[in-house]
Parts: structure tokens; sequence; C-alpha cells
């Protein structure tokens, strides 16, 4: 049985590669922390359920665990040595400066990332990744339909045909497999709604604080005056804060070898697969936030207020995926191209697309997993799809200036990526 799960799950390459490339897209799961105990909670939670998968650039590997209360998951004091924690961080920093009128506004998220962790552990979520693809179920039974409709799904069907021609087929099939569990993210995120007010009333107090100690007379009034203009500038409305925290699912030839160890009479012992050491490692984070200030903007008069907090949350959700992406060169998205005179692809403004970014043209992927570069091609400023959250141009695509490159190759596809 060892050979025959061997043979279902090992990654053919070939070393004079296959005559049909199968463009293999990432795959992404999302985790919402449970912390709306602010101002509004509830609709930013509801907003953040509106929000719609991004289908087109990441394969939705969504894992049953799609919620998690950083309560329920808060570090021993022998948890945080384990996991490094250090005594002197934001945390304490924040609690330094935090004033009366901030208090329980700005959120700790100085042992976020070791919570996550202990969550991730706690609730195997690496080894529920891999019950997906595989279709692993809790008697050990498993079948390779999934992994292979996430591969069938993004072939041409100029590929497909070709492919099936050529005999190639299932040898192309089993090449992506390695490509395609590797390239597994997580993405949690945690969501904040802060008055602006009760921020700039906290820094013109901390302004007031510091011009009272070293200034007096005029000088100290001109301060405060300088203050003041601040605060009224600075406390209109509401911001939307969100982090997220990106981490990818550990896969290789190890892991191979441990998942092929637990195959016993057809199956998988399942004790011995959850003793597995499969892990998901912590990438990085970044944050995002967007300005509320209700004060409608010409053609949105009438959007509600929970219309308008709805629109703001989920295009800051998408601020922060640009953010990881362009931070993190394997959770950067590939897509392909939909036309070639002019250049067009299904992206935009909801991926960070402003105009005159620049893209590589890749050709096919290479033994090692790397795809060639064939050249660049910029964004035409001038026909930017705005794809954003509650935007009207539901249809479309961006364009791009120029011409592909002479060898970009129609056999397998030509591929787009931002070019950091």
């Amino acid at each position: 049985m060892k050979k025959s799960l061997l043979n279902f799950c090992l990654f053919i390459i070939a070393s004079s590669g296959f005559a049909q490339e199968v463009f293999v897209r990432s795959s992404m799961s999302l985790v919402l922390i449970e912390d709306f105990g602010f101002d509004n909670g509830p609709l930013v939670r509801k907003a953040y359920e509106n929000y719609p998968f991004p289908i087109g650039v990441y394969n939705n590997h969504q894992l049953p665990q799609t919620v998690m209360n950083l309560n329920d998951y808060t570090l021993t004091p022998e948890e945080e040595a384990s996991y490094g924690v250090e005594k002197t961080g934001a945390g304490e920093m924040i609690s330094a400066v935090a004033t009366e009128s901030t208090a329980g506004v700005v959120q700790d998220n100085s042992k976020v990332e070791f919570q996550l962790q202990k969550f991730i552990k706690e609730n195997r979520l690496a080894h529920e990744s891999i019950k997906k693809w595989f279709n692993i179920k809790e008697d050990g039974s498993f079948d390779q339909n999934y992994v292979q409709e996430m591969i069938q799904m993004q072939m041409t069907e100029e590929q497909k045909l070709q492919a099936v021609k050529s005999g190639s087929a299932s040898a192309a099939r089993d090449a992506n497999r390695e490509y395609l569990l590797d390239n597994t993210y997580t993405v949690f995120t945690r969501m904040n709604f802060v008055s602006n007010e009760a921020v700039a009333l906290g820094i013109r107090q901390a302004a007031y604080a510091v011009a009272e100690k070293n200034l007096s007379g005029l000088p100290l009034e001109l301060a405060k005056k300088a203050a003041d203009k601040i605060y009224e500038k600075t406390s209109e409305g509401f911001s939307v804060w969100t982090t997220g925290w990106l981490f990818d699912l550990v896969w290789g030839p190890e892991e191979m070898k441990m998942l092929t160890s637990c195959a016993e009479n057809g199956k998988l012992n399942m004790e011995k697969f959850y003793a597995q050491p499969f892990k998901m490692g912590f990438l990085g984070k970044e944050k995002a936030t967007s300005l509320v200030t209700f004060s409608l903007k010409k053609g949105e008069g009438n959007r509600s207020d929970e219309e308008i907090i709805d629109l703001s949350t989920n295009r800051n959700i998408d601020k922060v995926l640009v953010k990881l992406q362009r931070s993190y060169d394997q959770f950067m998205p590939i897509f392909p191209v939909q036309q070639d005179k002019p250049v067009g692809a299904y992206l935009g403004v909801k991926e960070g697309i402003e105009g005159g970014e620049k893209f590589e043209v890749l050709g096919p992927r290479q033994a090692n997993g790397e795809y060639k570069v064939l050249g660049t091609i910029a964004v035409d400023k001038k026909s930017v799809w705005d794809n954003s959250y509650g935007s009207e141009q539901t249809e479309g695509m961006t364009l791009f200036k120029g011409k592909l490159p002479k060898n970009a190759g129609k056999d397998y596809g030509t591929l787009l990526r931002q070019k950091r």
C-alpha cells in the first residue's frame, strides 16, 4: 500500500519537461479573529461575513476552523518562553502611552502571532489542510478527486485538448501536485473600528502635557493652538483597522514521507497521521487602515451608515491581502492573460492596481519550480478595471501597454506577475 500511495502522491517531474505547462494557482483559507467588543463591532463582523473570497486570485481551500477567539488561547508563562515571546514588546509600549481617552481603542497585537501558533497546533490546522487536499476521512480512506479538480479547473480548454492528445495529461497533473500543496496559505484577520476623535483627543492631550512641561506664556498658548488645529483636522469620523497574519503549509519530500508512512491496508492509520509533526510556518503580518467619514461622496448619497461600514471594511481586507502579497513573493498571485491585443487580465483596483505598475511576463515553470521571466509589460493608467468591493463595474479587465514578448508561448498560456 505504501507504494500505491507513493505513486498516488509523488510528483513526477521529467527532466525534459512536459508539452503542456499547467497554471497552478496558490490556495488560501481565511480565519477571522473573533474580537468585536468595540463601537459598531456587530456591523464590522457582518461586513466581514459579506467579504467575497477572491476567486480567480486564489483557490478557496477553506478549512473547518473559520473563527478563533484570542481569549481561548491565552499563553501561559511557560508557553511564552517556549514561543520566544519578548517581555518588552509592543504591548508594554501601548500600555505606557495609553490614555483614558484611548483605553480600549488600541489593540495589543504583540502576542497574537504566538496565540495563533497555539491555535494552529491545538486544532491541527496543518493536518486539516492535508486532509482536504487528499479527501482523507476519519476512517483513513482517501482519494485524489479534490486535488485533480483544483488542477483541472486552472487549465485552459486548449491545454486540456492538447494534453490529452499528447498523452501527457496524467503526468502534467502529477507534476503540479507538489507545487499546489507547497503554495497553501492561511490568513488570520483581526478587525478594529476606531473613533478618530478618541485617538485625536489622546494625541492632543499628550501634546498639551509636553507643552505645559517645557513652555510658558505665549509659546505655550501657541503650542496648544497648534495642537487644537491638528485635533480638528483629524477627529472626524472613524477608521477601520485591519491586521493580517500570513501562514503557509510546510510541504516537501520529508512531509511526503511522513504521509506515506501512515499507510496500512489501503488506508491511512489516523492515529499515526495525527502524530506526524505537520506544521504551518509563519511568514509575517501587515496592517491596513481605511477612513470612514460618513460625509458621503458624490454618488454615495443613498448609502446608509451600515453600507458605508460594509464598503470600508471589505476594501480594507483587500488592502491587507495586497500588502501581504507585495511583502512575500511566494504569496504574490499570478494572473493568466485573457487577451493579447491589447493585453488584458482579470485584475484591477481590488488587487491594488492604480496604473503604471510593471508586470513580469512568465514562461514555462522550470525544473526548480520557478517561472522563466520572458519580459515585462506595464499597466495602462487609462484602462484600470475598478473591480473593488461595491463597484458597479462588475465585468471587465485591466489592459496593458505594449505587446507580449515574441517568445510568450500560447501552448502553455501566458501568465503575469507583478514586479516588485
